[in-house]
């Protein structure tokens, strides 16, 4: 089957938009985009988008399809059963490809569900985004996020930590070389993992093939996994000036998630645990001025939303373009950053990008997003989300979705 999106303007990943174009699509691919008089004879299924713009679908480098946004995500697992995530991880799922997303990275689940959504998923039968799994995250004992990883002490534990999920069908390692926000006991800034432990992973995780995120808040922990040679920088609250000359060095992604504190930082956080409130008042400003500093020293971001984190739910992923524009970003390196970063960031070389040969993964919204970002932000200004070239939301459906700015108010 093949589908014209014309005479509308076209972001194609990378460069600044082109107006008055147009995008064939064959099947799942697409097959070119050129200037709209190119495409005068075609007669197959028109789709006219005057005033719109196509862009790659976006790409959400850090979610945990397992969690819903639940005020206290510790008290969620005394509450449910291990049956009832992976139907959870689906609905998350389609939320978010209903909401602009249609590829993310699960930095954490539980139990392996979301493995089962993703294979499933990927075999056709159920619709969402494409899906890239880390399983369970590595922490020592007691360290973040104990209570949904694999606790692991000394470098042999890391190494088959690693070899463990690598088993389950991992695509990606995640590890906690920090405390964090939601666990408690832990200091969020704290380097958990010796130099030893650090290296383990990260030597073994690139034997086996795989990419590394470390979620990484205190400027200790953040440069020793730099220097083990991590893929990405997860949350990144404490960056200093020799970190982020390391980080350019190596071209390590920082993805700083700036939804999860934002959101955690709404009206509603009587509800989460006061160790919680407290530390997203002690640590959001700090992080907003390291990923200010750090993007202005013109190091590679690519956009993630800790989506499932606190009042962070699925299918409003798209939100985290508007704060990284209020962090300062320019709209044009949001765009990339939500796009073609992103996919090099996931080693997805035909997503990300509007040009002939890739996946048709596209989102097209009302307006211009380098005039008004929030025409990506805000779900209410989609017109249509194409995976794989399949419409799976169009414009009869838009009334359904909540807007970002209502999420967070």
């Amino acid at each position: 089957m093949r589908r014209l999106l014309c005479n509308g303007q076209v972001f194609d990943g990378e460069n600044a938009p082109c107006a008055s174009y147009s995008v064939l699509i064959e099947d799942d691919r697409i097959v070119e985009v050129a200037p709209a008089q190119t495409f005068e004879g075609f007669t197959d299924e028109r789709i006219d988008i005057t005033g719109a713009t196509v862009l790659p679908g976006l790409i959400d480098c850090h979610v945990h399809l397992c969690f819903g946004g639940e005020a206290n995500p510790i008290s969620l697992l005394r509450e449910l059963r291990s049956a009832d995530f992976p139907l959870r991880a689906l609905a998350h799922a389609q939320a978010t490809l209903l909401g602009g997303v249609t590829t993310v990275r699960d930095l954490g689940g539980h139990e392996y569900a979301e493995l089962a959504v993703r294979d499933a998923i990927r075999a056709g039968r159920h619709s969402g985004p494409t899906i890239l799994c880390a399983g369970k995250m590595i922490c020592i004992s007691g360290g973040h996020g104990w209570f949904v990883g694999i606790e692991a002490d000394g470098a042999d534990e890391c190494t088959k930590a690693v070899r463990t999920n690598v088993k389950a069908g991992a695509d990606v390692i995640k590890f906690m070389i920090s405390g964090g926000v939601m666990t408690p006991g832990v200091h969020p800034l704290a380097c958990h993992q010796s130099e030893e432990e650090t290296r383990a992973v990260v030597i073994e995780a690139s034997r086996l093939g795989k990419t590394v995120a470390c979620h990484a808040t205190g400027a200790p922990g953040i440069l020793q996994a730099v220097k083990a040679g991590v893929t990405s920088i997860e949350h990144g609250f404490q960056i200093t000036d020799e970190i982020i000359s390391v980080m350019r060095a190596r071209g390590t992604v920082l993805v700083p998630t700036l939804s999860a504190m934002a959101c955690a930082s709404a009206d509603n956080v009587e509800r989460m645990p006061a160790y919680v409130r407290e530390r997203v008042d002690e640590y959001r400003q700090m992080q907003w001025e390291s990923v200010r500093r750090y993007y202005r020293a013109g190091a590679r971001i690519a956009m993630g939303t800790d989506a499932g984190t606190p009042f962070n739910h699925h299918g409003a992923n798209a939100g985290e373009l508007k704060y990284m524009v209020e962090v300062g970003m320019e709209p044009l390196d949001v765009l990339r950053a939500s796009t073609s970063v992103a996919a090099d960031l996931l080693r997805l070389p035909d997503h990300g990008r509007v040009r002939a040969g890739c996946v048709a993964d596209l989102l097209i919204i009302a307006g211009d997003p380098l005039k008004d970002i929030g025409s990506v932000s805000d779900p209410r200004n989609h017109r249509f989300v194409l995976k794989k070239g399949r419409i799976v939301r169009g414009p009869s459906m838009l009334q359904a979705l909540p807007s970002i700015n209502a999420r967070t108010a």
